[in-house]
């Protein structure tokens, strides 16, 4: 028989019951046993999502900061990974700070970037 399709002579007949009869869960009024996934963790944890920056390379050293403290700083604030690249973009004078995480990491990220880049503390 082709793949998937069912045996000879059982098209069309109706599922088998169980043998003991016992009812579908959620027959009578009782609980359905819980599903996997629901109430489990919060949305905003299994999201994640990616943001991308062109900084100019001359205040790339603001984000970065002294030995990396400042980008480790603002990613023990934020929870999310940020990351500076090495090169400039092709053709600029800027490099691509990439934030990942939850969309509130990534929110929070981007505003301790843009704070350094506006005040350099």
């Amino acid at each position: 028989s082709p793949c998937g399709a069912p045996p000879a002579g059982s098209r069309g007949s109706p599922p088998q019951q169980s043998p003991y009869g016992a009812p579908p869960p959620g027959a009578y009024g009782g609980r359905a046993p819980p599903q996997p996934g629901y109430g489990a963790p919060q949305l905003s944890y299994a999201v994640s999502g990616t943001m991308e920056q062109l900084v100019p390379v001359g205040l790339v050293g603001r984000i970065i900061g002294r030995g990396g403290s400042g980008i480790k700083e603002m990613r023990e604030l934020s929870h999310a990974m940020i990351k500076v690249n090495a090169e400039c973009e092709p053709g600029t004078d800027q490099r691509k700070v990439v934030v990942t995480g939850t969309p509130e990491q990534t929110a929070m990220a981007l505003q301790l970037i843009n704070h350094r880049l506006a005040t350099g503390a």
